[in-house]
């Protein structure tokens, strides 16, 4: 029995290593991907592909515990998949004593089978395609280390183009960037000599040389040349300091030898941002709701934000006799001046402001970061409507009107809703609720009215004439077009049956959903909740009534009266051709001039005096753009600098062309007839008839 528990302990340990493997390759592959993905983002450092591999794995192994296989679960495995063993592997896992002696001959049987036995292997398959998935995964990592730069493409491009080198009396140079205190940001050290810098930051430059040097000059933007001091008697030890203040490109100068041309980037301190999250720009507290208004800003920096405040406005007043109050809300948050980003809260309590039913409420939050620079965000309004200007009779009695009983109904259901509240101690449960289902009624049926200026239909069904007319006639039974035609219009839909443009009619729908939530509230006998739909529903009502007002000012033309002795003569004397001098030839514009650089730069051969004039002029135009946007226009000033010197490398062309392109601006779309729609064979045939006619 001893050598059958052996085969069984050896089945379950290759498994186990095999699910331990699978498990493996399988977290392989997804950190890989991860990693590639990471890399994108500027992440692709070997740690962190190490580090996802180590917690998938582990995750992967604690999870899933296929690869945990007992010897129990090896035997039920073995007589699932080979019929041989009658299901009768267990016997060999126990102990022989406690076999009786036909359980004793079947496991020797079955001892004699399992060693001949073609053993399963479950694994094989999931290993397979575990390793074509880390393949797959490794693919781009492996084509983008193998492969070579590629000359058509940008960034194959600046790996073609020559690398920059120092003069060759120049042993090193340290160039130590030293950031504003406000940043946060460290002192930094490098030794290339494309720098990139905060704005403000003290730039230090050491160069040191192999002999003594008489002349060392850092040349900014082809423009100042700054003569550099040396630090000793030697003359070797060359150091120079200066603020970054605006981005550009310099190049060193020594003797009569120059340097590459290298970027000096500036990082601009830029203003905070400030994102109003809630409440909308313009807000309407109608009556009964609550007249706390939540207030979500959030505010960013890119290196601190100092401190943030809300700067709030009161109007009291109409006309002329408007009064103004302004307050300063703090936000409870303490601003450390270190942290970048900060999510605000605020509560603006229009009652502790003192803002009443009228006014408004003018608010706009301002931040400044640690630098001083600030900035605001746009005005937003809160307003509070009037309730005794709405429940004035004002306007009703002016020219143009529209179904001024209708305002005054709508008046009067908040009227009869108020006193109801009012008297709901003094009258019973169900008197009161009598009266708010039939104010629910009343309002019912005002929605109905303003629901004929869009088009709706009654609530009501058919009558029972309808019926008889539908089935006067026992020829007419299951025709259901006789049907339809008794119970239904023909008239257009909604949209369409009304004259009022598109902005009335959305707002007469939201009366009429108002309207709808009112009636909800009341005929469930809840008239305090339904008040404020009722102002709500009324306000919009009143808006619509000034809206239908228009005025349209006559205006009269006055022509210059023509003089009837010069008409109907037919005589052309002192009319003459239009004749247009020109004294000198047309200058071209500077974008024609990229232009005929861009051609150019097309032909391989040797440039002639006129064409070696046009890059020239194109060098300049590309050296004044370099030194504003040293990072995106350096590379093709460089490189139009090496064609004109005559020592450009064969991907100099295509470089400079790349630069030209972005300052020759698109040409204006020119107006062409529309394309025909694809099936245009009716139409053409309808064309053709008409014509033989």
């Amino acid at each position: 029995m001893a050598k059958g528990t052996n085969i069984l302990s050896t089945v379950r340990r290759r498994w186990m290593l095999e699910g331990i493997v699978f498990y493996v390759l399988l977290s392989l592959s997804v950190s890989l991907t991860l990693w590639i993905l990471l890399g994108r983002w500027g992440y692709g450092a070997p740690l962190y592909g190490i580090g996802i591999f180590c917690l998938l794995s582990l995750a992967a192994l604690l999870l899933f515990r296929g690869w945990k296989i007992t010897l129990v679960d090896t035997a039920r495995a073995l007589d699932r998949w080979i019929p041989e063993l009658e299901e009768s592997s267990h016997l060999l896992l126990r102990p022989e004593n406690d076999l009786g002696a036909l359980e004793k001959l079947q496991a020797a049987r079955i001892e004699g089978r399992l060693d001949k036995a073609q053993l399963p292997h479950p694994f094989r398959i999931r290993l397979i395609i575990s390793i074509g998935l880390v393949v797959v995964a490794a693919a781009p990592w492996a084509i983008k280390s193998i492969s070579p730069p590629d000359t058509h493409t940008a960034s194959g491009l600046e790996k073609a183009t020559p690398k920059k080198s120092l003069l060759p009396a120049i042993q090193t140079v340290r160039i130590r960037v030293t950031p504003p205190a406000y940043t946060g940001r460290p002192v930094r050290s490098q030794q290339d000599l494309n720098i990139q810098a905060e704005e403000g930051a003290l730039i230090n430059w050491e160069i040191q040389t192999n002999t003594a040097v008489d002349t060392l000059q850092i040349i900014l933007s082809d423009s100042a040349q700054i003569q550099l001091q040396p630090a000793g008697p030697e003359r070797t030890l060359w150091r120079w300091s200066t603020v970054a203040a605006h981005s550009g490109f310099y190049q060193l100068r020594l003797s009569k030898e120059f340097s590459d041309l290298y970027k000096m980037e500036v990082i601009r301190d830029e203003a905070p941002r400030i994102v109003i999250r809630t409440p909308k720009p313009y807000t309407i507290v109608d009556i009964g709701e609550s007249r706390r208004v939540p207030l979500a800003a959030k505010v960013q920096d890119d290196y601190g934000v100092q401190d943030a405040t809300v700067i709030a406005t009161i109007a009291t007043g109409s006309g002329e006799a408007v009064k103004f109050k302004e307050q300063v809300l703090p936000f409870r948050t303490v601003f450390t001046g270190n942290v970048p980003a900060y999510d605000l809260q605020q509560t603006l309590d229009l009652d502790a402001l003192g803002v009443h039913p009228g006014d408004e409420l003018y608010f706009y939050c301002k931040a400044r970061d640690n630098h001083g620079a600030e900035s605001r965000s746009d005005m937003y309004i809160i307003s509070l409507p009037d309730t005794a200007k709405l429940m004035s009779l004002e306007g009703l009695t002016m020219g143009m009107n529209i179904k001024p009983e209708l305002f005054r109904s709508q008046r009067q259901i908040i009227i009869e809703t108020e006193q109801l509240l009012h008297g709901k101690d003094s009258i019973s449960v169900q008197a009161f609720n009598d009266k708010s289902n039939d104010l629910g009624v009343d309002q019912k049926l005002l929605r109905l009215r303003y629901g004929k200026f869009l088009g709706e239909e009654a609530e009501e069904g058919g009558s029972e004439e309808s019926f008889k007319k539908a089935g006067d006639s026992p020829a007419d039974f299951g025709n259901a077009g006789k049907v339809l035609d008794a119970f239904t219009d023909k008239h257009d839909n909604a949209e369409d049956a009304t004259y009022f443009e598109p902005a009335i009619k959305q707002q007469l729908k939201a009366t009429l959903t108002e309207m709808w939530n009112a009636e909800l509230r009341l005929r469930t006998f809840k008239p305090r909740e339904a008040l404020p739909y009722e102002y709500k529903a009324l306000r919009l009502l009143k808006d619509l009534q000034q809206k239908s007002r228009a005025y349209v000012a006559k205006t009269g033309v006055k022509l210059t009266p023509l003089d009837p002795a010069k008409r109907l003569k037919g005589s052309l004397d002192g009319i003459g051709q239009p004749v247009i001098q020109s004294t000198r030839t047309q200058e071209p514009s500077p974008e024609d001039k990229l232009r005929m650089a861009l051609s150019v730069l097309d032909r391989q051969d040797a440039f002639t005096s006129p064409a070696y004039g046009i890059l020239q002029e194109a060098a300049r135009q590309l050296g004044r753009q370099a030194a504003d946007h040293p990072g995106e226009y350096l590379a093709g000033f460089q490189a139009l600098k090496r064609i004109l010197a005559g020592t450009k490398a064969p991907s100099d062309a295509h470089l400079a062309q790349q630069a030209l392109r972005k300052l020759v601006p698109l040409p204006e779309a020119n107006p062409s007839a529309p394309n025909a729609p694809p099936d245009t064979g009716l139409s053409q045939l309808y064309f053709n008839k008409v014509n033989k006619r």
